[in-house]
């Protein structure tokens, strides 16, 4: 009995938490921190005290357009607001629709989101692509609120790799229409 009631407990503070981290997604769809957040992985542990919360194996998170994985996902909360989240494995990744349309694909070995900052740190193998153009390097930063990018190689032998898909006709006359 008391065993359910700690698991139905656990549940609860990991949606809380989870809901205050993508509420704060500043690119995402309007909409999404309004839809229902499923979680799964092999196992859980929530520490309220410390404020840490850890995911472990085939972690997957999603709440509407947003699709995040990981081996090992950790959430850090501070005054029971998501400060951080980490994903770490082979290849975690993030997905997530803008309200114009756009769809943010990132992948790295480790991500750290940190939510006060509005900033996205890729690192190892990362790669960030948005409206079709692709950065890749051994780290990148994404600014989600300015949509800013800063690319680059911690170990200087790694560069980086950019591809930029420049605005076409159709795309000048379809604003043009608008």
């Amino acid at each position: 009995m008391i065993h359910n009631k700690l698991n139905i407990f656990f549940k609860l503070i990991s949606i809380l938490f989870i809901t205050l981290l993508l509420s704060g997604y500043a690119n995402a769809l309007s909409d999404d921190s309004s839809k229902p957040i499923n979680i799964q992985a092999d196992s859980a542990e929530i520490n309220d005290i410390t404020g840490i919360s850890t995911y472990r194996g085939n972690v997957e998170i999603i709440q509407g357009s947003m699709h995040l994985t990981g081996d090992v996902v950790v959430l850090e909360t501070k005054n029971k607001k998501v400060k951080k989240i980490t994903a770490e494995g082979k290849l975690s990744t993030f997905k997530q629709q803008t309200d114009d349309g756009r769809l943010i694909n990132a992948e790295a070995e480790k991500m750290v989101y940190s939510i006060a900052e509005n900033k996205i740190v890729l690192t190892n193998k990362a790669k960030l692509t948005e409206a079709g153009n692709t950065f890749t390097s051994d780290s990148i930063t994404f600014f989600t609120d300015k949509e800013i990018v800063k690319a680059g190689s911690s170990s200087g032998n790694d560069r980086v790799n950019i591809r930029v898909f420049p605005e076409t006709v159709k795309d000048v006359n379809e604003e043009q229409n608008r």
